[in-house]
């Protein structure tokens, strides 16, 4: 058999050491590339082929969300497995409606990571148990298009912040927070209000009537 030749994004180097070495656990498949961030997979991509990509959903730059949509988009062949903390309603569907082809947790097994690995590979989606809750108890709590998304009291600060165009930097400093919990914050907020840009937060900031 074909080796499953796949590619992992994550930029913590202990938590790409870890999946891989879960990964070659087993025969079947080959970790091809590890890399900190989306811009080098896509580089990467853009001259080897593989069947499946592993990504984070919070990366420094292009994150997540987006990697994976340019990743389906460019490379159809390649599938994409999101390997990830963040078990929130808006951020798994975001990385679905973005092409994914399954969702884990960073909790997971190697088991059930090579299982799924193996399994959007054979073009099935994979998603985990946790995950599949999450995605039941959102679809009955939410009636319509015209839902309107909980933020927590620190999105909303940063939220707001953003339509006043403070920059990262100033956030970080006005809240006394990380830059990279500031540029989290900005990920949950771009997959609960299901935007892409900054330009589009705002925007539906507005017609929801958060800010």
């Amino acid at each position: 058999m074909t080796k499953i030749k796949t590619l992992i994004v994550d930029d913590h180097q202990v938590v790409l050491d870890g999946i891989q070495s879960m990964l070659e656990q087993d025969t079947d498949i080959l970790v091809d590339k590890v890399t900190i961030d989306a811009e080098s997979a896509l580089e990467y991509l853009k001259s080897k082929a593989v069947d499946v990509a592993i990504v984070d959903v919070n990366l420094p730059g292009i994150d997540g969300l987006e990697l994976c949509k340019k990743i389906t988009k460019k490379y159809p062949n390649t599938k994409v497995l999101a390997l990830t903390t963040f078990n929130e309603a808006s951020i798994i569907s975001g990385m679905m409606k973005n092409g994914a082809s399954g969702y884990l947790l960073k909790n997971t097994s190697s088991t059930v990571l090579i299982e799924a690995v193996k399994t959007v590979f054979n073009g099935n989606q994979y998603l985990a148990k946790e995950v599949q809750e999450k995605l039941i108890s959102s679809t009955l709590g939410q009636q319509s298009s015209s839902y309107i998304p909980k933020l927590t009291r620190r999105e909303k600060e940063v939220l707001k912040l953003i339509t006043e165009e403070f920059t990262t930097n100033e956030m970080a400093e006005k809240l006394f927070i990380s830059k990279a919990t500031i540029e989290t914050h900005r990920l949950h907020l771009l997959s609960k209000l299901d935007v892409r840009n900054t330009a589009g937060l705002v925007r539906v900031a507005i017609q929801k009537g958060l800010i």
